[in-house]
C-alpha cells in the first residue's frame, strides 16, 4: 500500500531545549554584561552639532527630544498615507490627508537640518509643532544713520530682549514716519562730485 504523500514529507519537530541556569550563574552574568557595557565607548554622532549634542536631555531642543520628534512625525507620515490610500476615502479628506503628510515630511527636513546643524530653520517647534519659535538676530544692520534695523518678534542679543511693537513705536513712531526720516538721511548723504572739464571716450 503507497504511502500518503503527506507522510512521506512530514519532517520530526526539533525541539528547542534551553539552558537551565542557577541565579548565582544569572547574577555572574550580568556582572559580566555590567563591565562590557563600561569598557564600550560612546556613541559618536559624526553628522551631529557639536552645539546640539553639548546640549543635555532635559533641555527642549536636545538630541534625545528632536530624535523623538522625528520618530512622531515618521509614524504620523506612516498613518496619513496609510489614510490618503484607504479605499472608501473621499477626495476631500484624501487631500487633507496628503497635505498633512507633506507638511510633516518638511518639518521632519527641519528637524534633521538642526541636529546637523545647530540652526532651527522652522516657524514652530515641538512633537506637533505646537510652539511658536522666536527668532534669534545673529548679526545687527542698521539705518544709513546707524540707528539699529530691527524686526517685532525678534530676540535682539543687545538689548537682551524681544522686539515689540511698544518699543517699535517709541525708538520710530509710525513706520511712514521712519521711512520719511530714513528717505531724508539718504538724501542728505549723497555728494555730488563736480569737475571743470567733460570727460568722453576719445583718445
Amino acid at each position: 500500500m503507497a504511502k500518503k504523500k503527506t507522510d512521506i514529507e512530514r519532517k520530526p519537530i526539533k525541539i528547542k531545549r534551553t539552558r537551565k541556569i542557577s541565579e548565582e550563574q544569572r547574577e555572574a552574568l550580568r556582572e559580566r554584561m555590567t563591565e562590557m557595557r563600561k569598557k564600550r565607548k560612546p556613541a559618536e554622532y559624526k553628522n551631529v552639532s557639536k552645539v546640539v549634542i553639548a546640549l543635555p536631555d532635559d533641555d527642549k531642543y536636545s538630541f534625545k527630544n528632536v530624535k523623538e520628534w522625528i520618530r512622531h512625525n515618521k509614524e504620523m507620515v506612516a498613518a496619513l498615507g496609510k489614510q490618503a490610500r484607504g479605499r472608501y476615502v473621499g477626495e476631500k479628506e484624501r487631500r487633507i490627508a496628503e497635505n498633512q503628510a507633506h507638511s510633516r515630511k518638511s518639518y521632519i527636513r527641519y528637524c534633521e537640518h538642526y541636529l546637523k546643524t545647530g540652526d532651527w530653520i522652522g516657524m514652530f517647534s515641538g512633537m506637533n509643532e505646537e510652539n511658536k519659535v522666536i527668532p534669534r538676530c545673529a548679526a545687527m544692520a542698521y539705518y544709513p544713520d546707524g540707528t539699529p534695523k530691527r524686526s517685532v518678534g525678534v530676540f535682539y542679543p543687545d538689548i537682551s530682549a524681544v522686539w515689540t511693537n511698544g518699543m517699535d513705536e517709541s525708538e520710530y513712531g509710525t513706520h511712514e514716519n521712519r521711512e520719511y526720516a530714513m528717505t531724508k538721511t539718504v538724501a542728505k548723504s549723497k555728494t555730488v562730485a563736480l569737475t571743470d572739464k567733460q570727460f568722453t571716450g576719445e583718445v
